[in-house]
């Protein structure tokens, strides 16, 4: 029951007809590439959106604060040279 999924469907391509195609022989090499990538864990996952969402709501709140003072300023300007 350990087997993973990937491993059974590359072990069942290996002696198949299909292999032997140029297709096959590609979707063999994705599926034998994909059993090689180590994917991040549920934490990892959680942890890194939330540095994320950070990120953005940080980067949103201070070009915004920019936002309102250059529109206070450019009304100053035109009030003042008009």
């Amino acid at each position: 029951m350990g087997e993973s999924l990937l491993k059974r469907i590359i072990e069942s391509l290996k002696g198949s007809k299909f292999i032997q195609t140029r297709t096959g022989e590609f979707i063999y090499g994705v599926l034998t590439e994909l059993d090689t990538v180590t994917w991040p864990s549920k934490e990892e996952v959680y942890n890194s959106t939330v540095v994320v969402l950070i990120t953005v709501l940080f980067f949103s709140l201070y070009s915004g604060l920019w936002d309102v003072i250059m529109t206070f300023v450019r009304k100053w300007f035109f009030v003042l040279y008009t």
